[in-house]
């Protein structure tokens, strides 16, 4: 335990060196501390596009429609892009669960936390993404706007997508197994699961964007996560516009 917190201490070191100091608290205004559970409807089934025509046509949009995606969407995209896959024996006993996003490892080295605007199926907040559960645990209820565009380099995002995925890369999971080598791998499974939301987006007919410019240490501070995780992306979210 005692290397696997030496090794957190020198990727904060990192990525101090990388973001600078903080100069900014997240904007909070509209948000208030909740804890309750949103259940997802049961994801489609029907999502099975053809390969190729989903490479040939997935693409990044930068404006969405006014009408956010519906509970079913969501939970689609949630399931198909990151949920579970398969249960697997190990060697030594026991069974791990993969996810549909691979893993150096098969480890969960990545959380997902989603930010909706109110006016659609999900109600307005900010939320942690459960995987096995396939639900939503709340963070913070009410409108998020005034967050999003304090945390983005490009605040014009925080008013067009109604809705916002973040990937968090967790040291605390990985660290354990990997040695501190591992941060540049924890990278590359978010870029696995980004292409993921990509082409489930796209087979589901919804509009998304990768999105990297954002300040750090406020998106910890929305998240509300400890120091053993950190952002990575954000995948601003929504029904193709007209």
């Amino acid at each position: 335990m005692g290397d696997t917190t030496s090794a957190i201490g020198r990727v904060r070191q990192i990525q101090r060196l990388l973001n600078g100091l903080p100069t900014r608290e997240v904007v909070l205004d509209g948000l208030s501390r909740a804890t309750a559970q949103v259940a997802l409807p049961r994801p489609r089934s029907d999502v099975a596009v053809g390969l190729g025509e989903v490479l040939a046509t997935r693409k990044s949009h930068y404006r969405f429609h006014v009408e956010p995606p519906g509970a079913e969407e969501l939970s689609s995209l949630l399931r198909w892009a990151l949920g579970p896959q398969r249960t697997v024996r190990l060697p030594a006993g026991g069974k791990q669960q993969l996810r549909m996003a691979p893993s150096a490892g098969g480890l969960p080295s990545l959380a997902v936390y989603v930010a909706a605007k109110p006016g659609g199926d999900i109600p307005g907040g900010v939320f942690r993404y459960e995987p096995e559960g396939h639900c939503l645990e709340t963070l913070w209820a009410g409108d998020p706007t005034a967050a999003l565009r304090s945390v983005l380099v490009q605040p014009d995002f925080a008013e067009r997508a109604p809705v916002m995925v973040f990937l968090v890369a967790r040291l605390d999971t990985t660290l354990v197994k990997y040695p501190i080598r591992h941060y540049r791998t924890l990278h590359v499974d978010s870029g696995i699961a980004i292409q993921n939301l990509y082409l489930v987006a796209t087979a589901l007919e919804l509009a998304a964007c990768a999105v990297t410019a954002f300040d750090d240490h406020m998106v910890t501070q929305l998240l509300r996560i400890p120091d053993s995780m950190f952002p990575t992306v954000v995948f601003p979210l929504g029904r193709r516009p007209d």
